[in-house]
């Protein structure tokens, strides 16, 4: 009886086994849903998709596992690009552990692979993440010239949603360069294809807003920095990131209405939000306020702290900042040899910089350039083609016209050969009816005039004889005359 009592339990501890047990399968299990899809473009976006989630969220412990997890996974299954995409897998992978030279060397493998099949899909994801790792890097030149491959792939797919998305991209690469105007431009161009098209992507119109507000930040714009930053509050906005995204363009506007205090103590409370997803950007915003504030100790810790970073070491633009920012801390100590030797610094920075910008600037000029020659290549099109149209409407419209005038003149000619007709068979009948018709009636009667005055049988015999040959005729005309009336034309 007390085995009885504990069946229930049993069973229901073997129910939820399974239904754990099957959660974790169908999990294990997405990458070979993704594989299995029989529509390549899907299959190609579901997978990639799920590599790039999977490593970037895979705890640094766990990764060499994950990554034999994945590889045999895909060695269990042939299909196309399979090898393309597993250099792509090490891309991600070498990059999630930062070693962006070997992530690079395998995603040019995955170019190569994805070239031989001419696979315009991967291939413009491919070089939208070569142009992220070469962001990372500093190398913004090189950047959009990878953006630059990817549009020409995009162009040949025709798609909407993948040009939206990398107008978006360029354009924090021109933001990055100091090209705020460029950037804006882009951004703009993504919120018409979002529009004209009507892509429900909520994701993206919350990216492209905050972006407007970056580069309104930059630029000092305090009334369009306030107006994208209240735009951010709109509830059809969405993203992980809408929180961070608020409550940064929230500092910003402290900063430019130059509330340095206020700037400070928020900066500093979001550097302890675990809901907040922090950047280098607040370390180098807060030197800034520090030093703005009067607070040159704690300007210079975060300056230090910034410059220890190795992730700074190819970006020219920051580090000429924040040696410009050392030598201003220099001069209010009045330490004269460490300002110069820090604007020296800025200098060499600041030159490498502006070599960047110039490159970048005329490699964004050149992408313009390529832009607004598609672009009229397109209109050219367009316009061949509504000549071609209008052309064509100008044939059928004359002919429309020949076809009417055909038409009528038959008409005309038509009703003037009824009309002649009609004058003919009047006339006819007028004939009949003058020499024939009258000519045997006056004959009859004739004949009876005379009938009054015979006296002998013959002559009533011969009047009679000629009585019925004139009603004979008079019969045949009266008839020619009724067929006459009953033709048709």
């Amino acid at each position: 009886m007390k085995i009885l009592r504990y069946i229930p339990i049993l069973l229901l501890f073997i129910c939820l086994s399974k239904v754990t047990c099957a959660q974790s399968h169908a999990k294990k299990d997405s990458l070979i849903d993704y594989i299995l899809i029989k529509d390549q473009t899907e299959r190609e976006t579901k997978v990639t998709r799920y590599v790039k989630s999977f490593f970037q969220n895979a705890p640094l412990n766990q990764l060499i596992d994950k990554k034999k997890d994945v590889t045999n996974t895909f060695a269990t299954f042939n299909f196309d690009n399979k090898s393309s995409m597993l250099y792509f897998m090490e891309s991600i992978y070498q990059r999630r552990l930062n070693n962006l030279k070997e992530s690079q060397k395998s995603l040019i493998k995955a170019i190569d692979e994805a070239h031989k099949s001419s696979d315009h899909f991967l291939l413009q994801q491919y070089f939208i993440h070569l142009a992220f790792l070469q962001t990372d890097e500093g190398n913004f030149i090189e950047a959009l010239n990878s953006y630059d491959l990817a549009k020409q792939e995009i162009k040949k797919l025709n798609n909407p949603s993948l040009e939206l998305i990398l107008n978006v991209n360029i354009s924090d690469v021109d933001y990055k360069s100091g090209l705020y105007s460029q950037s804006l431009s882009y951004l703009n161009q993504a919120q018409k294809i979002l529009e004209e098209n009507k892509i429900n992507r909520p994701a993206i119109s919350t990216i492209i807003t905050y972006n407007k507000a970056e580069n309104y930040f930059r630029t000092n714009n305090y009334d369009s920095l306030k107006t994208y930053h209240e735009k951010l509050f709109d509830p059809t906005y969405k993203s992980y990131k809408l929180y961070t995204y608020q409550k940064r363009t929230g500092y910003y506007l402290s900063l430019l209405k130059h509330d340095y205090k206020g700037a400070i103590k928020l900066i500093n409370s979001l550097l302890k939000d675990s809901l907040y997803v922090k950047s280098d950007l607040e370390e180098q915003l807060l030197a800034d306020a520090y030093l703005s504030n009067g607070q040159i100790d704690s300007a210079k810790y975060m300056v230090d702290k910034q410059l220890a970073q190795p992730s700074q070491i190819n970006h020219p633009e920051i580090k000429y900042h924040l040696y410009e920012v050392l030598g201003e801390i220099a001069e209010r100590k009045n330490d004269s040899k460490l300002a110069a030797s820090s604007f020296k610094l800025a200098l060499s920075q600041l030159k490498q910089n502006l070599n960047n910008l110039s490159q970048a600037g005329n490699k964004s000029s050149q992408l313009k350039v390529n832009e607004v020659q598609s672009l009229y290549y397109v209109n050219l099109l367009r316009y061949e083609r509504e000549r071609l149209w209008m052309i064509f409407a100008i044939v059928i419209a004359v002919l429309a016209v020949v076809v009417v005038a055909i038409f009528y003149r038959s008409s005309r000619q038509k009703r003037h050969y009824e009309q002649l007709l009609f004058a003919a068979k009047k006339q006819e009948l007028a004939t009949i009816n003058s020499h024939e018709v009258r000519k045997h009636l006056s004959n009859i009667l004739g004949l009876l005039d005379l009938v009054k005055d015979i006296e002998t049988k013959e002559e009533l015999l011969k009047i009679r004889k000629h009585l019925l040959y004139s009603a004979e005729e008079l019969d045949k005309n009266v008839k020619n005359v009724s067929e006459k009336l009953s033709e048709k034309d």
